[in-house]
């Protein structure tokens, strides 16, 4: 049986969408029983999906996109960690324990840098890889999983060793001396022990225009396939830009509980436009000369 590779594609956009960036509403929530950790958790099933799709050999897309659309998955579940451990140490969430939170954030941006930086090296190649052949170096993989292994074991060493709720990322290197702010000629206000770090600001700045590079460079990977569905995947990917933009304006009003109704809605929209989706992906079989062709499209 052989899938049809534009069927897939469109089925991998589809999802891509409607999915959402499962991790991100993840981070900047309280896990387990609220209705945005919810909603997610049920959003797992269609991104799985997206990932078989990506990952279908005719699609040709670079082994390391691949390997950054996979790695997500580790962020997420960095995330739940992370949030079980805030809650049962610091009875907080995620988002107002600093280094816990920058920490997980790191795993999201490495998952954006392969993503954005494996179709960035197809185009700079001129070609695509060849079908059935291992290009990826293993090293980087190795190095993506230490970095996500060191991740989770902060999450629990972290308390043992001293560190508090709101201690920063990276002890807050690069934040500003606070006699130095008190000597300037405006008046500004102080921010709450649970703003965010200058360290963690950074990854989600980051993470955010990173993500918009790979979505250049996946809208210049149709043309060098010839396969104009990847423009559909870009637009498939404008969803996930803006749920990080939201992650950083619920953190620019330092995690405010009156805009957590935007992730909560976020959330709800897109799994019931994913569980949409899945119903409306129908398996067609043509009869041939050769073996029976499976096409997976939207009806």
């Amino acid at each position: 049986m052989m899938l049809d590779a534009a069927g897939s594609l469109d089925v991998a956009t589809a999802l891509h969408t409607s999915v959402g960036d499962v991790g991100t509403a993840l981070a900047f929530s309280d896990q387990g029983n609220n209705l945005a950790g919810i909603f997610f958790q049920g959003s797992l099933l269609p991104y799985l999906l997206f990932l078989y799709f990506l990952g279908y050999e005719k699609n040709r897309v670079p082994k390391a996109s691949l390997f950054g659309a996979q790695f997500l998955l580790l962020f997420v579940i960095s995330t739940v960690v992370t949030g079980i451990v805030t809650k049962g140490t610091y009875s907080s969430s995620l988002a107002d324990v600093d280094w816990l939170h920058g920490g997980a954030e790191t795993l999201l941006t490495t998952s954006n840098l392969f993503l954005g930086f494996g179709l960035a090296g197809a185009l700079n190649a001129g070609k695509l890889e060849p079908m059935g052949e291992e290009s990826f170096p293993k090293a980087q993989a190795i190095a993506a999983g230490v970095l996500a292994v060191a991740v989770y074991a902060s999450a629990f060493a972290g308390p043992q060793l001293g560190l508090e709720q709101h201690s920063a990322l990276l002890f807050g290197l690069g934040n500003l001396p606070a006699d130095l702010l008190s000597g300037l000629p405006v008046t500004l206000h102080a921010e709450p022990a649970n703003a965010l770090s200058i360290p963690t600001w950074l990854v989600h700045f980051s993470s955010v225009f990173e993500y918009l590079f790979a979505m250049g460079m996946m809208w210049q990977f149709a043309a060098l396939t010839g396969n104009e569905k990847f423009k559909g995947m870009t637009w498939g990917m404008l969803p996930l830009h803006a749920s990080g933009v939201a992650a950083c304006t619920y953190h620019f009003f330092y995690n405010n509980p009156d805009l957590a109704f935007l992730v909560t809605l976020q959330a709800r929209v897109r799994v019931r436009v994913g569980v949409r989706v899945r119903v409306r992906v129908r398996v067609r079989v043509r009869p041939s000369s050769s073996p029976c062709r499976l096409g997976l499209g939207l009806g």
